[in-house]
């Protein structure tokens, strides 16, 4: 791989991504800031148990990451030109990406928690506690933080070009970090979901109390759940893969870096639409934690949703352990009648 620099059309991504990354903004701080709020009273009303925890650090790591959009903005309107010195360039830009992996790891964290409840209600007992999930938290912020470190240093800031997070064409040491983030940070997350997706399906269907609607309800948000992540994060660890492998390779790294600019940046900015997905499909679409938000805002009105009442939930699962029958026998109300988390 040549190391001399290539001239690259900066510019074109302008557009496209600070629409992106206003857009997520606008939209995504007020609805964690909302998710967060109603989460705290949830949490002080004795709801939630170990899933609290791994949807706090969630969201928790989405407001961080969204934290660092507007700076972006700025960045993009340079063009590309970071006029808040190295030390900041190297701050925001390692919590920009310890916060996109925190978030990944945390999905995982949860899609496992909850196959564990409804597959082994009785037998994962004792690793489904408050405690054991604060523990898994801190481990997920340690090892992200590392990873990330040795990644991102020593610098991610061109001091010629002021350019931020952009090396063209990168070093073969980056470019081997960021083969590592395909695997760990897409490819090992996505096959975790889609088995602990297909696995609590198959566990759904064996249950003669739901019905075949309830089934497919249940199975249908799943199913959502895991192509969201598909649709957000494979855009950029896909392209991303294939640039980074190529440039290992290949002789003409700057006409690699030239035909995979534009998309890779725009696929590089739909990763933080995360961000506003994640309070939507783990809050949002949680009766208990729509009724929380609703008691402590009261400008949010107090009617129920008229739909609130058929919306299906995962959580009792969750809590099928303190039940003295299977997960085979649960009746419709005691599956769907008092949950607290949709999945």
């Amino acid at each position: 791989m040549s190391n001399d620099t290539c001239n690259l059309p900066l510019d074109t991504d302008i557009f496209g991504l600070t629409f992106i990354y206003g857009l997520i903004f606008t939209l995504g701080l007020p609805s964690n800031l909302l998710s967060l709020w109603g989460l705290y009273h949830l949490g002080r009303s004795g709801g939630g148990g170990c899933q609290l925890v791994y949807i706090l650090n969630l969201l928790l790591s989405d407001l961080l990451q969204l934290l660092t959009l507007p700076l972006w903005i700025l960045y993009l309107q340079g063009p590309h030109q970071w006029p808040y010195g190295q030390l900041t360039c190297e701050l925001v830009g390692y919590v920009f990406y310890v916060n996109v992996y925190a978030s990944v790891m945390f999905l995982c964290l949860i899609a496992t928690d909850r196959c564990l409840a409804i597959v082994y209600p009785f037998s994962s007992r004792r690793v489904r506690t408050v405690r054991v999930a604060a523990v898994s938290g801190v481990a997920v912020w340690i090892l992200t933080f590392l990873f990330c470190l040795s990644g991102l240093l020593p610098s991610v800031f061109n001091s010629d070009r002021l350019l931020c997070l952009e090396q063209y064409p990168v070093s073969p040491r980056y470019a081997q970090f960021k083969i590592a983030t395909v695997v760990l940070g897409f490819l090992l997350p996505c096959t975790i979901l889609g088995y602990t997706s297909a696995h609590i399906g198959v566990t759904l269907r064996q249950s003669p109390s739901l019905s075949a609607h309830e089934r497919h309800k249940i199975v249908g948000i799943l199913v959502v759940i895991t192509v969201n992540f598909i649709v957000v994060f494979g855009p950029y660890h896909l392209v991303g893969g294939y640039r980074f492998v190529s440039l290992l390779l290949t002789d003409e790294p700057c006409e690699l870096e030239h035909s995979l600019f534009l998309i890779y940046r725009l696929c590089y900015g739909l990763t933080s639409l995360n961000t506003l997905l994640d309070p939507l499909f783990y809050i949002f679409l949680c009766p208990d934690a729509r009724l929380e938000l609703q008691r402590s805002l009261p400008c949010l009105g107090r009617g129920q949703n008229p739909m609130g009442r058929h919306m299906l939930s995962l959580c009792p699962l969750s809590e099928c352990m303190f039940m003295p029958h299977s997960v085979s026998t649960f009746s419709s109300k005691e599956l769907f009648g008092h949950s607290q988390f949709l999945i």
